[in-house]
């Protein structure tokens, strides 16, 4: 097949799940046998602002910032609007057998597109966007009924769609979007590079070669448990003086946290990497002993975090928190342990019966690791795309809708 990949996300530091989803699933779809071309329609460059910037400029970029609040919904579908045009002429160009669709809010454009070329569109949702951006995100707010009719409108539309998690699969078919529509094909994590031995001996050397390592890796976003990892920062270095703590990524939590343990003398203990780039992060993963995934308690999980099979991947012991997902793919005490968001205790219990049980650290992270090999490797979730793509395909042949 010919596979037109269309992808609206903005900010490569921003997005970095995102994009490590759409080079692993492009690079298997295309080892699969198939022509991949992935068309970024909405990619920034970033640059970082200048300390010598004047303040005349500083105001005008908090001016613009507040003044776009009120224009962003409108600019986003006006850019609808206009990408059908650009996404037509994308189509006829490029003679997609299909096109695969990253679901993005307000970004219609792509099954106008289709419809007009009469080539079938699938869409790739790893998100309720309507859902999520009314409630993280500030820019979405003058018409959010409005976003979740055009949402599943348009998701009810398209030739096909997956979903990354069950949880979302439930949101979407609650919405009305045919059961028949929808696959269920979670994340998944490249076990050639997430592997035991990527351990990165200089990251040991420098925390301490005895130390037992205590390792997060993310965003550091409010929704991101982040202040369950400040609790078990605090819980653990109190209590284990072999402990130290490796936290991967940048963030709007991050510099709290960072000024926070410097105020209780505990930064000599707590090394912040701050911003990474992907090549760098498997070493780091597995340089640590345990991995931590704290997420804040919330009734609509409908994630499929990548780090958590990234974690599993290079064989470590994990401690999660059990939301959606995530207790699908860990089975307590087998291929990690799980923890009560909303009970502190649970984890605590959990990080000191890691900390002080070696054999129990390697017996979780080897299961862990087969558990990502046999069931959840990014070629896993292509060999599901390629089959969901197909038989999408061969339906239009056949005249079906």
């Amino acid at each position: 097949m010919r596979i037109l990949y269309l992808n609206y996300e903005w900010s490569p530091r921003q997005s970095t799940g995102a994009l490590t989803h759409i080079r692993e699933l492009s690079q298997e779809l295309t080892a699969l046998g198939h022509t991949v071309r992935v068309v970024d329609r909405h990619r920034i460059v970033e640059v970082q602002e200048s300390d010598a910037a004047d303040e005349s400029q500083r105001a005008r970029s908090h001016w613009k910032t507040q003044i776009r609040r009120y224009l962003h919904e409108g600019a986003a579908l006006i850019r609808a609007l206009r990408g059908i045009a650009t996404e037509t002429d994308l189509i006829r160009r490029e003679h997609p057998d299909i096109v695969l669709t990253r679901h993005s809010l307000h970004q219609f454009s792509s099954i106008v597109a289709g419809a007009r070329c009469g080539v079938p569109v699938v869409y790739e949702v790893n998100a309720p966007a309507a859902y999520e951006y009314r409630r993280y995100r500030e820019h979405y707010f003058i018409a959010p009924r409005f976003a979740e009719w055009l949402e599943t409108r348009m998701l009810a539309r398209a030739d096909g769609m997956f979903v990354v998690s069950e949880v979302l699969r439930k949101h979407f078919l609650d919405l009305g979007v045919k059961a028949e529509r929808i696959r269920t094909i979670p994340n998944g994590a490249d076990v050639s590079r997430f592997c035991p031995e990527a351990s990165d001996p200089a990251m040991r050397k420098l925390l301490g070669e005895k130390s037992i390592i205590v390792g997060f890796v993310g965003s550091f976003a409010r929704f991101h448990g982040t202040e369950q990892l400040g609790h078990a920062i605090d819980f653990l270095l109190q209590r284990k003086p072999e402990v130290r703590f490796l936290l991967v990524g940048s963030g709007e939590m991050s510099e709290d946290l960072r000024n926070h343990c410097r105020s209780e003398g505990l930064d000599g203990r707590v090394h912040f990497t701050g911003h990474v780039s992907p090549g760098e992060v498997p070493a780091l993963m597995a340089s640590a002993d345990i991995l931590l995934a704290p997420y804040a308690p919330q009734d609509f999980f409908y994630l499929s975090p990548i780090k958590i099979f990234e974690y599993m991947a290079v064989g470590r012991a994990v401690l999660a928190a059990n939301v959606g997902q995530i207790g699908e793919v860990i089975q307590d005490g087998i291929n990690g342990l799980l923890y009560e968001p909303t009970n502190l205790e649970s984890l605590q219990a959990g990080l000191l019966r890691l900390t002080e049980d070696q054999d129990l650290r390697r017996r979780l992270g080897e299961e862990a690791r087969r558990t990502i090999e046999r069931r959840y490797t990014w070629r896993a979730n292509a060999e599901g795309v390629e089959a969901l793509l197909q038989e999408v395909v061969e339906r239009r042949k056949a005249g079906g809708s």
